[in-house]
Formats: C-alpha cells, structure tokens, sequence
C-alpha cells in the first residue's frame, strides 16, 4: 500500500513538474523569440524565425536607441513612474493605515470605493478626459499625468497595504503613543517602515503598470520631446514599411530593465503579497 501511495504521489509530482515546465517555456518563449529576432536582419526574421541568428546584427541596438529616442524616452518614463509610485504609495499608505486602525462611520462603504477602482478599465474613461484635458489645456503636463496614472494605481496599493497593515501588531503603536509620540510620527516613524515590503511589491507592479502604458501618453502627449517608452516604439512602424529587427531591439531594450527589476526585488514582492493577502 505504501508503495502504490509513493508511485501515485510521484506520478502526481512529475505531471505537475510538466505542467509548470510548460507553463514556464510558454512565459519564456516571448522574451526569447524577441531576443534572436533583434539580433537578425529583416528578412532572416521571415524566412526562419525560429532558428538562431546566422550572424548577429548588433547594430540594431543601435539603429533602436537612436530611431525610438530610446534613452531620452527612458528617462522621461523614469520621471513619471518615480512620481506615480511616490503620489500613489504614500498617500495610497495614508489611506490604509486610517482604513486598517480606525473604526468610523461608513468605513466598508470608503474602503469599497477604493476597491471599485479596480474594475474600471482604462478605456472607459478615455473619451471623457481627453475632452476634459483638450479644453482646459492640460496635454504634455507631467504633472497631470502622474495625478492620472496615480489614480489608477490607488486602488490596488489601498488593497494590498491595508491587508498588509492589519498584521502589524498594534501594540508596537500603542507603545510609542504611551512614549509621546502622535499619530502622525506613529505613521511616518514606524508604519511606513514595517510596511516597506508590502509597498516595495505594490510599487513593483504599479511601476510596471506605467511602464507599458501607451493610452495615456499617446492621446495626452503631443510633444515628441515629452513621449514615453512605449510611444518610441511606434517609432519602426511605418505607414509602408516595418523595421521589425530594430522594433524587435527596442522591445528588449525596454523590457530587460522591468525583469531586472523583479528578479532584484522578488523575495520582497513575495512576502509582501502573502502578507497583504492575509487579511483585508
């Protein structure tokens, strides 16, 4: 009996080792495909696209950071992701910690709210903020972007801090009101430290959220100086003719860095997900 009981849990394991094998190899294939078409001509990449590069064209790297302005690009995606994740962690970290330690009135209701935001896609509200920020001049404002973008993001940081900020004991709050300190000193002293997982992980995903979103720079963006990653990638999308190897080039160029990032800060995203998964 426990040898039919050993065989079936091995069965079980190999099949579920094939699966997330699969599952992996199909995650993966993407990143690789992109990776040997950037490194082949545009004529290799039709005739066999599956096969590695015969010669490696390196300059494509290069034909993409000039023709998709990649690095002035870059940095102004920089700019806006680093004033989302501020506006959006810290005031979104406000937020929770009121809806996870105190009690008052219509508190579900606010915290519902928050969490409606969530199934409000982008595209929904397309039409009227365009025709909002065409008649009060608002186009090429960073500032108004980070506002919008960070809206956006809201919902999800108030969902993982607040489940991340209830399993902060309250004693350790407590103890420092006991000692003098405020509410305010409480928050910024020691909450927003003990939460620095669970915001590192929202940060992340929010950070890829801006990252690869082209709606809003594309509608709300006219001047080339102030495009965005995304928008400079359109650049090798002719109206007769595609440079793909290039495109292929700038596709890595602008993806490597965001995999980098969650390879740096995965045990951190982990543990801040399983902690604010907890309790909500």
């Amino acid at each position: 009996m426990k040898v039919k009981g050993r065989k079936k849990k091995s069965i079980k394991s190999i099949i579920a080792f094939l699966l997330f094998l699969a599952f992996a190899v199909i995650n993966v294939y993407p990143l690789v495909f992109s990776i040997f078409c950037s490194l082949k001509g545009n004529l290799e990449i039709f005739s066999s696209f599956t096969a590695l590069p015969k010669h490696f064209l390196y300059e494509n790297y290069i034909t993409a950071w000039k023709v998709g302005n990649i690095g002035k690009y870059f940095l102004n995606t920089i700019i806006l992701a680093a004033g989302t994740l501020f506006v959006s962690g810290f005031f979104g970290a406000m937020a929770a910690y009121i809806l996870a330690r105190f009690t008052f009135k219509f508190k579900t209701g606010i915290y519902l709210y928050f969490i409606t935001g969530l199934m409000i896609p982008i595209q929904a509200v397309l039409i009227p903020l365009s025709y909002i920020f065409g008649k009060t001049g608002m186009t090429n404002n960073y500032y108004m972007l980070i506002m919008l973008y960070s809206a956006f993001c809201f919902p999800m940081t108030v969902l993982i801090m607040t489940g991340f900020m209830n399993n902060i004991p309250t004693e350790l709050e407590e103890a420092m009101i006991i000692d003098g300190a405020t509410i305010r000193q409480v928050f910024l002293k020691m909450i927003l430290k003990l939460s620095l997982p669970g915001m590192i992980s929202i940060s992340v995903f929010n950070f890829i959220q801006v990252w690869n979103n082209l709606l809003f720079p594309l509608i709300f963006i006219s001047d080339k100086t102030k495009g965005t990653i995304s928008m400079g990638l359109l650049a090798f999308f002719g109206e007769y003719s595609t440079n793909y190897s290039a495109s292929m080039a700038g596709i890595c160029l602008t993806t490597i860095p965001v995999i980098i990032i969650y390879v740096l800060f995965q045990d951190k995203i982990e543990n801040g997900l399983m902690s604010g998964a907890v309790k909500g």
